[in-house]
């Protein structure tokens, strides 16, 4: 996502980006070594059932989503997914965690 910067600055919009992809990769840092979110980590995470892998345009989760804060409850996609663990039941989207319950069928 682009951010013009006009003027002397300051410009909060970029610093509000550097701290969302700061927390991605802290995130993706800890996976990584072998870290998995737990309980407190996914309490207020989104949860998401009947879900499937699409691979176009980016990899996604399209399924039944429940509890997110800016999507109504209901069938949804998340933005790119960066990593999952279905058998831990969490994926890490660029937007935020979601709690994986069960997987669709086809």
């Amino acid at each position: 996502m682009s951010v013009l910067n006009q003027g002397n600055g300051p410009f909060p919009r970029l610093a509000e980006n550097a701290r969302k992809y700061r927390a991605i990769a802290d995130d993706l840092d800890r996976i990584a070594r072998g870290w998995h979110p737990g309980e407190d980590e996914l309490r207020d995470a989104p949860r998401m059932w009947k879900w499937r892998v699409v691979e176009y345009p980016v990899p996604h989760l399209v399924g039944t989503v429940l509890g997110h804060p800016l999507l109504r409850d209901g069938e949804n996609r998340t933005s790119e997914i960066l990593t999952y663990d279905p058998e831990r039941g969490y994926a890490r989207t660029i937007s935020r965690f979601y709690r994986l319950e069960s997987a669709s069928a086809d």
